[in-house]
């Protein structure tokens, strides 16, 4: 009688896209003090061996809030009142939003020597860059608050809904975050794309100027109106503005709308970077 023969599975069998997927929502769970160190030594890193060290995490954003004042509020005349905290109510989360990008967008390249010498789960890396900048983010309303005091009046109990609409911002932007830290390991000069991308999106958000200002300036370019009503970041930004600026309930269907979207996506940026990851150590 003769055995049959055995089929022997060397290494991890590879898993489902749904077993994929938990596997690194746990791994991300349990290893949130991961996460929270790297995050905290990226933000702390910031200040350096400068003068004036984590100082610069309050003195960057009101700096650019400066400039831009400067160009839009006086070479440009705008006549909204309180303009500065028009401009920033808006300017500091899209600075949370292109810093989250462009340094997740880097973050596996940048650890690369050490995926080679110590095993972790790289899909923290990402979320600890997007960790990192949320820290300078909350920073940055140090100058904000600083604009209340000159504009008391804009103060309103609608501020208090502002953890809803960072909420939507956060489960926007980690799906993106995720697939550009992946895709970014075997194209080197997506980091680069991705800073000029990031430039012209500015432009077409709502930032500098009001969402309907910009309609009308674009009403004669189509496709330009189309980018602007399908800008998930221009429905964000318009909600930070009308928590911080107008005072008043933002659209909170739109919000909705982004956030039920971002989470299949994200979802599926996990699968995605689950599948490119046993190839990263390899290729850096």
């Amino acid at each position: 009688m003769t055995a049959s023969p055995m089929k022997l599975t060397v290494g991890r069998p590879r898993q489902g896209a749904i077993g994929s997927i938990v596997e690194s929502l746990t791994a991300l769970v349990q290893r949130r003090r991961l996460i929270w160190y790297l995050a905290d030594s990226s933000l702390r890193s910031k200040g350096g061996s400068s003068v004036f060290g984590n100082a610069w995490l309050v003195i960057d954003p009101a700096l650019q809030l400066a400039i831009y004042y400067l160009l839009v509020g006086v070479i440009l005349r705008r006549p909204e009142p309180a303009f500065p905290l028009f401009l920033f109510a808006a300017i500091l989360p899209w600075r949370w939003f292109t810093q989250a990008i462009s340094s997740s967008t880097e973050s596996v390249r940048r650890m690369g020597k050490v995926m080679q010498q110590i095993v972790f789960p790289q899909i923290v890396l990402p979320f600890a860059s997007i960790g990192a900048s949320f820290g300078s983010f909350v920073f940055g309303f140090i100058p904000m608050l600083a604009l209340y005091l000159v504009y008391p009046d804009r103060i309103t109990p609608w501020i208090l809904a502002l953890p809803a609409v960072m909420i939507v911002q956060l489960l926007w932007t980690i799906p993106f975050a995720i697939l550009l830290s992946a895709a970014n390991v075997f194209y080197g000069d997506i980091g680069n794309l991705v800073k000029h991308f990031l430039r012209l999106a500015f432009y077409l958000s709502p930032a500098l100027f009001s969402y309907d200002k910009l309609l009308k300036a674009a009403e004669s370019y189509p496709i330009v109106v189309q980018i602007l009503h399908l800008n998930p970041m221009a429905w964000v930004l318009i909600a930070y503005r009308d928590l911080l600026y107008y005072g008043r309930s933002p659209d909170w269907f739109g919000l909705a709308v982004v956030g039920i979207f971002s989470i299949p996506f994200t979802l599926l940026s996990i699968y995605v970077f689950n599948r490119l990851s046993p190839s990263f150590a390899k290729v850096l």
